[in-house]
């Protein structure tokens, strides 16, 4: 029977494949996960409307707000810069409507 005998350079070469060959079996066995739609913040926004809304900015209790001609609906703006300059006047609103909230976030103001 003859012997098997390890060579150095042998020793080496075996040595340098085993990380190879494990990193391609990793590849293989574990293919990459299927890429997220949407981030969770904009999913969290998704409910939200844009909408351009006509109305009247009002000052109350140091707080702006937009009274919707059509439904008499309220809003809190969460932009109190922009509406400052619109205050007591009949506006066009635009922005999206959290309605759960009464909020909007408001993405233009003009005047009608």
């Amino acid at each position: 029977m003859k012997s098997f005998r390890v060579t150095t350079l042998g020793t080496v070469l075996l040595a340098s494949a085993l990380p190879v060959v494990g990193a391609v079996l990793v590849i293989v066995d574990h293919p990459r996960a299927p890429r997220v739609q949407a981030p969770e913040l904009l999913q969290s926004q998704m409910h939200l409307d844009v909408r351009t809304l006509s109305g009247k900015i009002t000052h109350k209790a140091g707080q702006y707000i937009f009274h919707e001609a059509q439904h008499g609906t309220v809003y809190f703006l969460d932009n109190q810069f922009a509406a400052k300059k619109f205050s007591g006047r009949s506006v066009l609103v635009t922005g999206m409507v959290d309605a759960k909230r009464h909020l909007m976030q408001v993405r233009k103001i003009e005047a009608t």
